[in-house]
């Protein structure tokens, strides 16, 4: 039994509300009495905002509002400020130091707010940091001073006493913030490739990512998907249109090819037949020619008058060539 009352009296001690009030303005500053809980009190939205997405660093002021939208990350600063050094805790518990924990509160959860828990070192003093996801399908509103996550103190005594307090080492870099205090964490500019270790990126499965990350990219992911079906669906139709009209194109290339041919055999049949008749028509008329000629001067006819006989003759050659043209082309 003594030992058991001695592990017990070594075990940290939670703050009720009796004792977080005495807390009030030397401890915790600016805070709002009405916050407390029989555990705990609600800490409140400062005016300090970094907006992850987009980098950006915001202030708000009385009656401003944030709007944090789906799937955005924000980190806020708390409206209070803190204090958890020696010096001022001993103002109120002599001989003793105070660590607390962040614990997000049930209305932010109700309204789809992911927050994750972690703690305040003893020893550590400014302003409280913390970050907030929404992962709701509707825009997130949060008033100035509206409170946004709790606190709960550790009374610590005797061995639960830290021999180096938060603020002490000189990696303590977030001592003493004020607004946001951006990551401190430094890795080299230049890592040579063989010394990252990464997943494969082939291997990566977007849709199961987003499956993976809620809602509303579940969502997005399963909407995503029967879209790719349906691309799919009409990539097809596309394709198979796309080779009926390549077959049908063949085909008519075809026919035109064949036409032209046909066409072009034709008109070479036809300029032979005419060509022949012509040549035919020109090589008979001219014995019939001479003849008339031989007849026509030894009846003595003579001069003028033989030119003129000569040049009818001609043009009545000309006339029938004419006339069998035409009768071969009505023929084709």
């Amino acid at each position: 039994m003594p030992n058991q009352v001695a592990e017990l009296r070594t075990m940290a001690r939670i703050l009720a509300d009796k004792d977080i009030r005495k807390l009030l303005g030397t401890v915790i500053l600016d805070a709002d009495e009405h916050g407390l809980n029989p555990n705990g009190i609600e800490i409140r939205l400062g005016k300090n905002v970094l907006f992850q997405s987009t980098d950006e660093d915001k202030e708000l002021g009385p009656e401003m509002f944030l709007k944090v939208l789906p799937g955005e990350s924000v980190i806020i600063s708390s409206l209070e400020r803190f204090d958890f050094t020696p010096e001022t805790i001993h103002k109120v518990f002599p001989a003793c130091n105070i660590m607390a924990l962040i614990t997000p509160t049930t209305t932010m959860m109700r309204e789809g707010i992911m927050q994750s828990s972690t703690k305040v070192d003893s020893g550590w003093a400014g302003t409280l940091n913390w970050g907030l996801r929404n992962s709701s399908i509707r825009d997130f509103i949060l008033g100035y001073g509206e409170p946004i996550f709790k606190l709960t103190f550790f009374l610590l005594e005797g061995d639960e006493i830290p021999d180096v307090l938060y603020g002490d080492r000189p990696h303590d870099r977030y001592q003493n913030t004020d607004g946001i205090a951006r990551s401190t964490r430094k890795i080299p500019a230049s890592i040579p490739p063989k010394r990252l270790i990464s997943s494969t990126v082939e291997k990566l499965d977007p849709k199961k990512q987003l499956r993976e990350a809620g809602y509303p990219f579940s969502h997005i992911s399963q909407e995503l998907t029967e879209l790719h079906g349906n691309f799919v669906a009409v990539s097809n139709d596309v394709l198979l249109l796309k080779t009926a009209i390549t077959d049908e194109t063949t085909k008519l290339s075809a026919k035109v090819d064949d036409s032209q041919k046909t066409v072009l055999e034709k008109v070479e049949s036809l300029f032979n037949v005419k060509f022949a008749q012509a040549i035919g028509v020109i090589v008979g008329c001219i014995p019939i020619m001479y003849g008339a000629f031989v007849f026509l001067k030894d009846q003595g006819i003579t001069g003028k008058v033989l030119g003129w006989i000569s040049v009818i003759g001609g043009l009545g050659i000309l006339f029938l060539i004419y006339l069998l043209s035409r009768k071969t082309s009505k023929a084709a």
